[in-house]
């Protein structure tokens, strides 16, 4: 007897699925099979239960123009965290300088960022980072214009890289029970990571979560942190989003993006355009779609909507401000690195 169009999509559908589960089970399956039941039994629950995520969408033309009044907007479209009386550690990408390659977060829009929270209230500003490839932070701070930046706004730039260290417990994607992470970042009472959005030759894109890495001690796992890498990107990207024991939230600077050979290497795109969100994954997920790519195929992101660590699904994620459609570029993919 043949199969309906309904048998037929639902069966596509629950093959597409299992495709995808065993997948993320190979990545798991030193951890074991009960956490991997685990995670999909949470992330099965979160998407048909979970209310959505809300993310905002800004245009905002150049780093000329007013970046804080289109902060501004996305900060309230986005419903983003109160922030009077706060520690706020902000998190910009500072990977490394490359010539005029945008390869990191602005030093306006940072700037931008901070003027924000004061205007908010929060009682310590700091930027932080720890940079993946070079030991020597005051070089990119110099090279990017930060170190002028944050002298006229009086803000402190801590180097993660060589920060105190304390030990966090992990929630099992990996082989690794604890990891050493920056006391500043620990300290805090809110992260706010603030990504270029960029591609990335082993994560598609980079963004908010990806930025994290920075928060990593290079004094503890070595330059550029590949070492940590070996533990297998997507499940070890998923630790760091859900076993962070600060608060955080994201602002990313997609005024001037990055495509092709990302992270360092790419071509400039004018996109235009701020994202922000509470929930790191459906941040995201949107950076993805306005980027022109398919979250669902970006192997971090798939493997932390399954685990049910954040929204992925367009259905779960409530986009504010400008729609994205007016937004979307199509970002010319990365290389593939094998």
């Amino acid at each position: 007897m043949p199969l309906s169009r309904r048998a037929f999509l639902r069966l596509a559908l629950l093959s597409g699925i299992a495709a995808g589960a065993g997948v993320i089970y190979k990545t798991t399956e030193p951890v074991g099979f009960a956490n991997w039941f685990r995670w999909m039994w949470r992330g099965n629950v979160a998407r048909f239960s979970a209310p959505p995520a809300r993310v905002a969408l800004a245009a905002c033309a150049s780093y000329e123009a007013d970046i804080l009044a289109c902060l501004r907007a996305a900060w309230d479209h986005a419903q983003m965290p109160a922030l009077r009386g706060l520690r706020v550690v902000l998190k910009p990408n500072l990977v490394d300088f490359v010539g005029a390659r945008p390869s990191y977060t602005h030093p306006r829009f940072t700037q931008a960022l901070i003027q924000l929270a004061r205007e908010l209230g929060a009682r310590e500003i700091i930027v932080a980072d720890g940079a993946t490839f070079r030991r020597d932070a005051l070089a990119i701070l110099d090279a990017t214009g930060y170190t002028e930046m944050l002298a006229r706004e009086k803000i402190p730039f801590v180097d993660l890289n060589y920060d105190d260290l304390a030990e966090i417990p992990l929630s099992g994607y990996t082989r690794l029970k604890k990891l050493f992470m920056a006391r500043t970042i620990l300290d805090a009472d809110l992260l706010i990571s603030v990504p270029k959005l960029k591609t990335h030759h082993w994560t598609t894109i980079s963004a908010s979560i990806k930025n994290l890495f920075g928060i990593v001690p290079g004094i503890k796992y070595g330059w550029p942190k590949n070492t940590l890498h070996t533990q297998g990107i997507p499940a070890f990207l998923a630790e760091l989003a859900d076993s962070l024991p600060t608060r955080a939230c994201a602002v990313v600077d997609g005024i001037v993006g990055m495509e092709d050979d990302g992270p360092l290497f790419g071509r400039a795109v004018p996109s235009g355009v701020i994202i922000a969100g509470n929930d790191l994954v459906a941040v995201d997920a949107t950076c993805a779609r306005v980027m022109g790519f398919d979250p669902a195929h970006i192997d971090y992101l798939n493997f932390c909507g399954w685990a049910g660590i954040g929204a992925l699904d367009e259905n779960k994620i409530e986009i504010a401000g400008e729609p994205l459609a007016k937004l979307a570029r199509a970002f010319a993919k990365p290389p593939v690195l094998e």
